[in-house]
């Protein structure tokens, strides 16, 4: 009867405890007392809840709109950070450690440079395809190789036709006849015969000596029809040809190309009769001007590109075909406000800049910048002034520090948050518990009560 007793017992005392903890609790804490109404003075209540008003005040959060709280100075406003960032105060002596550089925001003019490279070709206007207008077999020639200089009428090779010696015979009977009986349609037939010799090719020259000795020629001599350079020669003596055979490519190298190819997206920067400005690695040092003569009215598809057909004058002959040449194109777009590109932190979302104020304090602003880059440098649209001091390297190292006091500030602002230690705990914060069920065996184990 008595050990049946014993629990109930130990269970009201352990009640009886906790009860009594409580209210001293309460009692510490001032949400309760013991104390009967009327104890304390008027005065007394009323400077303790003033004391009480005053301490409320002064804990974090409890701010009061449109009050100023006696001896509390309020911080001056500043511009919100851009969300997920936050200000960072970095000592001079950490900034040189981690290479932090500084450029300034200052007004610029806006000059579109578009570099690219090309080839030079010869100028397509003045090339010289020789063909033939009749039929027969090379008996000489006068130009023999490639890269021989040649003039406006020099002979190139001589063709045994039996084409041509007959429109010979041909003329010179018809003058024979037109001398004996002269006539409108004998001289008719002469005109033709003359003419036919004419669009062969003969010079005039020519026709004039076989008129005089009436001795016809046995062979027909191709000459040049321009001056220039022999750029291909694909005619050998004893060789049949015909008129579809080319013979010679001649071309007058006094003005040539630069055939270059620049992105879709940089079209709207080159116009026709553009200077351009060419160096070429055979004359290192010295630039050449030239002009945007042509572009293509297509874009290739595979790489993007569209053609850009430069030209340049040649007058001593240095420019060959076949050279390689740097070429950069320059657009001039007025002035505006910009910084260094490797200032501006470009997440794909928005643009960011760290703005210094003093000297070691980094302000993360929001900026829009043009979509256009002008050499090493991004137009400012808006968020910077002319003057402003921005972080142009360590810039990345910067923005990782403002995340993370960006995300301690969020953490320390939540309630319950405050004077926390992120990842430690308090020391006697451990909750008490009992003894594993294995050390608190009871002692008559295997014995029947």
């Amino acid at each position: 009867m008595i050990h049946r007793r014993l629990p109930i017992r130990v269970m009201v005392a352990a009640i009886l405890v906790l009860s009594a903890e409580g209210r001293v609790a309460l009692m510490a804490s001032g949400q309760a007392t013991s104390a009967p109404a009327g104890a304390r003075a008027d005065g007394q209540d009323q400077h303790a809840q003033r004391q009480s008003d005053g301490d409320m005040a002064s804990m974090p959060g409890m701010e009061m709109p449109g009050t100023k709280m006696p001896g509390v100075e309020t911080p001056p406003s500043t511009p919100a950070a851009p969300e997920g960032l936050s200000a960072v105060s970095i000592g001079p002596a950490i900034q040189q450690r981690i290479g932090v550089t500084l450029g300034r925001a200052q007004v610029t003019p806006l000059v579109m440079r578009i570099r690219t490279v090309g080839i030079v070709k010869p100028n397509e206007t003045t090339l010289a395809h020789v063909h033939l207008k009749t039929e027969g077999w090379v008996t000489k020639l006068f130009v023999s190789f490639t890269g021989q200089k040649v003039k406006a009428g020099d002979p190139l090779l001589a063709i045994y036709s039996p084409a041509f010696f007959g429109a010979q015979r041909e003329f010179l009977v018809a003058l024979q006849a037109a001398k004996v009986t002269p006539s409108p349609d004998q001289q008719t037939v002469v005109d033709a015969a003359r003419l036919r010799l004419e669009l062969w090719g003969v010079p005039k020259e020519e026709i004039e000596s076989l008129e005089k000795t009436g001795k016809a020629l046995t062979t027909l001599t191709l000459r040049s029809p321009i001056g220039g350079t022999v750029l291909e020669k694909k005619a050998f003596e004893g060789q049949y040809v015909t008129p579809q055979d080319e013979l010679y490519l001649v071309a007058d190298l006094s003005t040539v190309w630069v055939q270059a190819k620049v992105y879709e997206y940089e079209l709207p920067h080159i116009e026709l009769n553009m200077a351009v400005a060419v160096i070429l690695p055979a004359f290192p040092g010295r630039e050449l001007g030239g002009k945007v003569a042509f572009i293509d009215p297509t874009v290739e598809e595979p790489s993007r590109t569209v053609g850009v057909r430069i030209e340049l004058p040649n007058d001593q002959n240095q420019l060959k075909p076949g050279m390689f040449a740097n070429i950069l194109i320059s657009h001039t777009m007025g002035q505006g406000l910009t910084v260094p590109s490797s200032a501006v932190i470009r997440t794909g979302r928005r643009n960011i800049v760290y703005r210094v104020e003093g000297q070691d304090r980094f302000v993360p602003l929001l900026v829009v910048v043009s979509p256009s880059q002008f050499e090493d440098r991004f137009q400012v649209l808006q968020g910077l002034k002319a003057g402003d001091m921005v972080v142009t390297s360590a810039n990345f190292l910067i923005d990782s520090e403002s995340r993370l006091r960006a995300g301690e500030s969020g953490m320390a602002g939540m309630p319950g948050m405050e004077g926390m230690q992120m990842g430690s705990a308090k020391p006697g914060s451990a909750t008490k518990s009992g003894p594993p069920a294995k050390e608190a065996a009871p002692a008559n184990k295997g014995k029947s009560p």
